[in-house]
């Protein structure tokens, strides 16, 4: 669990810095693990890399804005690194610590690139999503550590089964993007656990045209009681004899089944979840 650090800590620091409205000229930097898909416009191949990225949340009293420094990979060959200056932050109609964000002043590190029609979404307590076009061949698509907070789990308890709207999703994935790791976080059942992180490890993911596909067969998930349980216990109940998850919108949708019954007396864990209220798009 200690791997998923990372988005914690950076959105606790952004939040600290959004609600600081009477410290004019609050400024916070954090680093996080960002997740991108450069997609060739030619020829249609899709790019995976992961990498630590830096983010500045400004606060000056009366407005926001944020500065964004950016690194990966367009082919395995070839590495782009940029920062923007800092972004005015417009805040979300339906959604509390949520901003929409857009620049063209950016200025490329490594290269001679060009950086164009960035734009995108943070929520100062969970997802950020950002896009934008290199070269003006390569639509790219960042996220942090996917992790969706708007969400519809379907928990199969018995002959029947129960719906909640407070388990949260996220998606871990290994630096070549071949393998992931999913965890439900506050994952609870009518008649067993209460509260616990469950994890699914070792899935196969595949890059697609929207997202990635994640799929694994007969995996034995492990519970944890909190995110400082890095070892967890393993749990047959909730033994996936398959997997299969879909991840969509550039990485801000997730839907799937955990088929966890058998042949004869199939059931099957459901899940649907979003980053924002409204995605980006």
């Amino acid at each position: 669990m200690k791997k998923y650090f990372s988005i914690f800590a950076l959105a606790t620091l952004l939040l600290l810095t959004a609600c600081g409205n009477d410290e004019p000229n609050n400024e916070q930097s954090s680093i996080g693990i960002v997740y991108s898909r450069a997609i060739d416009n030619t020829t249609g191949t899709t790019q995976f890399s992961q990498s630590q990225c830096g983010f500045t949340v400004r606060n000056n009293g009366s407005s926001m804005s944020m500065r964004a420094q950016m690194i990966l990979k367009l082919t395995e060959s070839t590495t782009v690194e940029f920062s923007t200056d800092f972004m005015p932050l417009s805040a979300s109609s339906d959604e509390a610590y949520t901003y929409t964000f857009a620049t063209s002043d950016i200025s490329t590190t490594s290269g001679a690139h060009t950086i164009s029609d960035l734009r995108g979404k943070i929520n100062m307590v969970g997802p950020t999503y950002i896009e934008y076009t290199v070269d003006g061949k390569y639509r790219c698509y960042s996220t942090l550590q996917p992790y969706y907070t708007h969400t519809t789990t379907v928990v199969p308890q018995g002959e029947d089964s129960e719906t909640y709207s407070d388990i949260s999703y996220g998606v871990l994935i290994n630096n070549a993007g071949t393998e992931a790791t999913l965890y439900l976080f506050g994952f609870h059942s009518p008649s067993s656990f209460s509260g616990v992180n469950l994890c699914y490890d070792k899935l196969k993911i595949e890059s697609t045209a929207t997202g990635y596909h994640l799929t694994g067969t007969d995996i034995v998930p492990t519970i944890h009681e909190s995110t400082y349980d890095a070892t967890g216990m393993p749990s047959e109940q909730y033994r996936a004899s398959s997997i299969d998850i879909n991840i969509t919108e550039q990485g801000q949708s997730l839907t799937g089944t955990i088929s966890t019954g058998t042949a004869e007396s199939p059931k099957a864990l459901t899940l649907n979840g979003k980053f924002f209220v409204t995605n980006y798009l």
